[in-house]
C-alpha cells in the first residue's frame, strides 16, 4: 500500500507530539509536573511509536519504544523522574526531530539510535554520561506544528479525541493564503465603487457599496479568524530554549509563560519566534546574575523570566520580563558615545528610556566578552528591525536591580491594514497606524529652536520636528499658518513628522514589492486606492 499520501499528515502529527514531549519534559524537572503529565509524555511517546510503524518508519518507532518504555518504569514508580532521565528524553526528542526533517525532505535517515537506545534501556539513577545540553542551538530543532497549523494529534492532558471530528478539517496554508489575498482585492474593489458612486452621485449605487461593505467587513473578520493560531504554538518551545541554555551557563532559571492561548496571525506569529528567541536569550545571559551575585544582593537564587501575551484593542502585546540586574542608562550612554554611535551632546540630552533604546543600535553591546550566546552587538538591532518588518514597535523599560521588561507592540493582521493617507508634494503615502500616535495641526508660533533643531512642546515634551518631505527628497510646501504633522516613535523617542497634508484613514490590502523596490530601506509595500492611484506604505522607522 502506498503511504506517500499520508507522510505530511505523519510529519505534522509527529511534530506536534514532539512539541508537546519537550515541553513535559521541562515541567517535569522544574518539579512542576504532574501524574497526569507523565501519563501525557507516556501517551505522546507512545502515539508517535504507533504511527511510525504504521508508515514504515522502523528506527522512529524502534527509538519512540524505547522513550515510552522509561517513562513507563517512572509511570510505575520504578524510576524517579530526575535531571538525567530529562537530558535522556531531550536527547531523543532532538533526535526524533532530525530523522522526522530527513522524512519531510525524503531523505534516506542515516542517523545512529543505537547508543542512544542503549542508554534508554539500561538507565540507573545517577549514571554517568547523560548530556543533552551541549551548546547546541536548540531553537533550530525545537519542534513546532507544520507551518503553523494547529494539528488534530492523539489528545493530549484529556483534550477530547478530534480524530473523525466532521466539524474540524486541516486546511492548506496555501489555501488560506489565497483567501486571504481575494478579500484584500475585494476590498480594493469596493473603495473603487465607493468612488465610481460618488462620482455618478447614485443613490442606489451607494446604497449597494453600503451593503457590500457590511459584507466586505464580515469576510474579513472571519478570513482572519481562520488564519489565527495560539500563541502556544511558538511559546511552548521557549522553556526548552531557556532550559538549555541554562544549563550550558550554571543559571538556575524559573521560566513561565502567561497567554498561550492569545492567537495572532499566522504571519505574524512565524516572524515572531526569532525575536523572542533572541530577548530570551539575552535575558538569560546578560538580564540574569549568577547565583553569588544573586546571593549578594539578597534575591532569591533562582533568577525569573515571564513571557507574557495579551490582547489590547486592536493589538497584541508581548512582553518578556525579568527580575535580573537592570540597565544602568548612564553606563548605556557612556558606552555608546565611546564606540561613537552618538555624539556626547546627544548623550546628555538622552532621557532614560532613549538610552535603553541604545541597545538596538548595531553594533552596540555593553558585553565584556563575545561568546556565543551573545556579545556581538546584533541581536537587539535584529529584534526591532523585524518588529518594525512586521507593523509593530519595541519599548524597553528597566530599573536598575530590579529587572528589565521588553514589550512589543503587534498588529493583529499583516495583510489587510489601516492607514493614514497623507500628501506629501503630488503623492500620496501611507502610514500604518500602529506608527502614529496622535495627528496635530501646529500653528508656526508654537514652534521654537533648540541648536539646529526645531521643536515643539507636546504633552510638556520638546519634540523634534522633521519633514518627511525632506527625508524622502520630495519638495515640500509646507505654506500656511498651520502645519500637518504626525507623531510617531523612533528608537525610543517621539518626533512630529511634517507633512503636506491629511487625506484621511482607510483600510487597505497590502501588496508585496517586488524588485528593485523591494530591496529599498523604509517602504513597506504597496496598495491601490478606490481612485486607481498606487500609494507606497512607509515604515517610518526604517525609513529615517
Amino acid at each position: 500500500m502506498d503511504m506517500s499520501p499520508y507522510r505530511d499528515l505523519f510529519i505534522s502529527e509527529s511534530r506536534e507530539h514532539l512539541r508537546a514531549v519537550s515541553e513535559l519534559i521541562v515541567k517535569m524537572e522544574q518539579e512542576t509536573g504532574s501524574r497526569a503529565d507523565v501519563d501525557a509524555l507516556f501517551r505522546a511517546a507512545h502515539s508517535l511509536k504507533g504511527m511510525a510503524a504504521s508508515m514504515g518508519y522502523g528506527e522512529i518507532a524502534e527509538l519512540s519504544h524505547r522513550i515510552e518504555d522509561i517513562m513507563d518504569r517512572v509511570r510505575k514508580e520504578e524510576l524517579v523522574f530526575d535531571g538525567g532521565i530529562a537530558d535522556l528524553l531531550l536527547e531523543g526528542a532532538d533526535l526524533l526531530e532530525m530523522m522526522i526533517t530527513d522524512v519531510a525532505n525524503e531523505l534516506q535517515s542515516v542517523r545512529d539510535i543505537g547508543d542512544l537506545v542503549q542508554r534508554l534501556a539500561t538507565y540507573r539513577p545517577g549514571a554517568e554520561g547523560v548530556a543533552a545540553a551541549d551548546g547546541r542551538d536548540n531553537a533550530a530543532v525545537a519542534p513546532t506544528a507544520r507551518h503553523g497549523q494547529p494539528s488534530s494529534a492523539t489528545p493530549l492532558h484529556g483534550e477530547p479525541d478530534r480524530y473523525g471530528d466532521a466539524s474540524t478539517v486541516r486546511v492548506r496554508t496555501e489555501v488560506l493564503d489565497h483567501l486571504i489575498n481575494i478579500t484584500g482585492e475585494l476590498i480594493t474593489n469596493k473603495h473603487r465603487l465607493m468612488t465610481v458612486g460618488r462620482e455618478l452621485a447614485s443613490p442606489l449605487l451607494d446604497e449597494a457599496t453600503v451593503e457590500l461593505s457590511r459584507l466586505l467587513r464580515d469576510l474579513h473578520t472571519e478570513v482572519l479568524l481562520v488564519r489565527l493560531v495560539p500563541f502556544s504554538t511558538i511559546a511552548d518551545r521557549f522553556p526548552r530554549v531557556v532550559r538549555d541554555l541554562a544549563k550550558k551557563i550554571g543559571k538556575e532559571i524559573v521560566f513561565e509563560v502567561d497567554g498561550k492561548g492569545i492567537e495572532l496571525d499566522r504571519g505574524i506569529l512565524e516572524g515572531l519566534s526569532d525575536p523572542l528567541v533572541h530577548i530570551l536569550r539575552n535575558a538569560v545571559d546578560h538580564g540574569l546574575e549568577s547565583a553569588g551575585e544573586r546571593r549578594a544582593c539578597g534575591k532569591p537564587l533562582q533568577g525569573r523570566i515571564r513571557l507574557i501575551a495579551r490582547r489590547e484593542k486592536d493589538q497584541v502585546v508581548v512582553v518578556v520580563e525579568d527580575d535580573g540586574r537592570g540597565m544602568d542608562p548612564a553606563r548605556l550612554v557612556a558606552t555608546a558615545i565611546e564606540k561613537r554611535l552618538v555624539s556626547p551632546e546627544a548623550g546628555r540630552l538622552m532621557s532614560a528610556r532613549e538610552a535603553f533604546m541604545l541597545t538596538c543600535i548595531p553594533g552596540f553591546s555593553t558585553a565584556r566578552e563575545v561568546t556565543d550566546v551573545s556579545g556581538r552587538g546584533v541581536g537587539m538591532d535584529a529584534v526591532r528591525s523585524t518588529v518594525q518588518a512586521l507593523g509593530g514597535n519595541l519599548t524597553i523599560e528597566s530599573e536598575l536591580g530590579k529587572g528589565s521588561s521588553f514589550i512589543l507592540r503587534l498588529p493583529l493582521t499583516i495583510a489587510i491594514i489601516n492607514v493614514l493617507l497623507v500628501r506629501l508634494a503630488r503623492i500620496t503615502v501611507a502610514i500604518p497606524v500602529t506608527s502614529v500616535q496622535r495627528t496635530v495641526e501646529l500653528r508656526r508660533d508654537l514652534i521654537s529652536s533648540r541648536g539646529k533643531q526645531k521643536v515643539f512642546d507636546f504633552d510638556g515634551e520638546p519634540l523634534p520636528l522633521l519633514s518627511l518631505n525632506r527625508v524622502l527628497g520630495l519638495p515640500h510646501s509646507h505654506a500656511g499658518e498651520l502645519l500637518s504633522l504626525f507623531v510617531s516613535e523612533l528608537k525610543g523617542r517621539r518626533v512630529g513628522l511634517v507633512v503636506d497634508g491629511f487625506i484621511g484613514q482607510q483600510e487597505i490590502f497590502v501588496k508585496p514589492l517586488g524588485r528593485p523596490l523591494a530591496s529599498m530601506k523604509g517602504l513597506g509595500g504597496g496598495a491601490v486606492l478606490g481612485n486607481g492611484e498606487v500609494v507606497f506604505i512607509l515604515d517610518v522607522a526604517n525609513i529615517l
